[in-house]
């Protein structure tokens, strides 16, 4: 099927196009994924909005289409983590949206009649809440170091904030975490920016979220907490990498009830995720990026020399019998493989490759999912390449045939622990792929929408 190009086309025009091409596909997808494609911009009256909501934290990437030296406004401190679209123009159920902030893109949330929504070319397409942030947020450490910085939006820990990948050699090609890292400490906005979270710390954290969530609740919920960082190739502090990240598994799981460990890492034999599962682990991430074998040596140079990709894909197939189906769930960056100058040049050959991949993963019990590709400049890819946005096509038809194979092979239902009780709901913000299958199986409870109303900040009756 040949792409629909979007030129400068109206949004709607584009939208509506998609949504007459892609009649199977739910409309919260389209536009989800065109808003992490090119990104969104905020008006002051919506920044004025986002008092009292759950501000971005750059936990790892900066997930952003413009460097924090661009930002004239302090956008970094006061845009949203992520926000819901809902209702509107197309009678949207809710989505969960990651912030992704761009000056140049066309779509734009500000206040209208009072009201906060998201816009495009001074039409409103639908409306917008932002999260009210946990009550954890308000907490710093005697050091000064905020709660906020060690775990993000009550479950996401960055235990090492940079990544032993180092240059053009190693680093991975899409990646911008040690950038991300140097522009945090330059814009002396942020309280904590040494590489490593101190173990007590994070565990305090994690304790004071599980206490928050049973004033809440009334009762222990379960939570889910993801540890992640960047790879340790000799020693970091006299641990190895096994090592370093085992502690701040035990630290965590074990520090209170109904507790599900992730952890991000490079992939690993099945002795050593053994290993992990007896510290505590519940879940692997061995974050493979790309499936295709020669865009995977190309992209992931540290990743193709350390592991390499005949590895890397026995080694996550192999987890599943130690952690169990639907426990196995490498990132990977969605888009990337039409990455230029060496990616496929046409979506065809893009959706074949990964859905190939797919078919392998999933006829394992892996549960790959997708973080959209947001083309961060300071990336290795940006700075040496330009990077087009990816085509919508791509999106829709790659995560319409992973819910298709999700369904052949009877994969369990994605897990969604929180404790944000909209984000039990609601598919991760930095991609579709749960979205599709929350949306297509009508998964949300009647009172969804209240749900988030209730947990948000205003967002009617505020000053244009």
């Amino acid at each position: 099927m040949a792409q629909l190009l979007v030129g400068d086309r109206p949004r709607t025009e584009v939208l509506e196009q998609y949504f007459h091409t892609y009649p199977e596909t739910p409309r919260e997808i389209i536009l989800k994924a065109d808003l992490l494609g090119l990104g969104h911009w905020f008006t002051d009256a919506a920044l004025q909005a986002t008092e009292g909501c759950s501000v971005k934290t750059y936990r790892l990437f900066s997930y952003d289409l413009m460097t924090m030296g661009n930002m004239k406004r302090k956008e970094s401190q006061r845009v949203p983590e992520h926000f819901t679209i809902l209702g509107g123009l197309y009678g949207l159920r809710p989505v969960n949206v990651q912030t992704t902030v761009a000056d140049t893109s066309p779509y734009i949330i500000d206040v209208v009649d009072g009201r906060l929504v998201l816009t495009t070319a001074g039409q409103v397409l639908c409306e917008v809440r932002y999260e009210l942030a946990p009550r954890y947020y308000d907490k710093s450490f005697p050091d000064g170091t905020r709660y906020r910085e060690l775990i993000a939006f009550g479950s996401f820990i960055t235990a090492f904030r940079t990544c032993q990948y180092w240059g053009p050699k190693e680093e991975c090609r899409f990646c911008d975490i040690n950038e991300n890292a140097r522009q945090m400490k330059q814009s002396q906005d942020f309280t904590f920016t040494a590489p490593v979270k101190p173990v007590d710390q994070v565990a305090e954290v994690a304790n004071e979220i599980g206490r928050e969530v049973l004033e809440l609740e009334g009762h222990p919920e379960h939570l889910s907490f993801i540890v992640t960082g960047g790879t340790i190739i000799n020693k970091l502090h006299g641990k190895t990498e096994n090592e370093f990240y085992g502690e701040y598994i035990e630290a965590v799981k074990w520090g209170g009830p109904r507790r599900h460990l992730t952890l991000q890492t490079n992939a690993k034999p099945k002795d050593e995720m053994r290993w992990f599962r007896a510290k505590g682990l519940d879940d692997h991430n061995a974050n493979m990026e790309v499936w295709d074998r020669r865009l995977f040596e190309w992209i992931n140079p540290g990743k193709n020399r350390r592991i390499g990709w005949d590895n890397w894909v026995k080694w996550m197939c192999d987890s599943v019998d130690v952690f169990g189906e639907g426990n196995i769930t490498p990132n990977f960056v969605g888009g990337i493989e039409m990455a230029q100058p060496h990616g496929f040049k046409t979506v065809d050959e893009a959706v074949k490759s990964t859905t190939e991949g797919l078919e392998v993963m999933m006829s394992h019990g892996v549960m790959p999912r997708f973080n959209q590709w947001r083309r961060e400049p300071n990336s290795d890819l940006a700075k040496a390449h330009e990077q087009p946005p990816i085509p919508l096509d791509y999106y829709v038809r790659l995560m319409r045939n992973r819910y298709e194979i999700w369904k052949k092979y009877n994969l369990p239902m994605p897990r969604r622990g929180h404790l944000l009780k909209e984000l039990r709901h609601l598919g991760a913000g930095h991609g579709t792929y749960n979205d599709y299958i929350y949306l297509m199986e009508d998964t949300y409870p009647e009172d969804i929408v209240e749900i988030i109303n209730q947990r948000s900040t205003p967002y009617e009756d505020l000053p244009n």
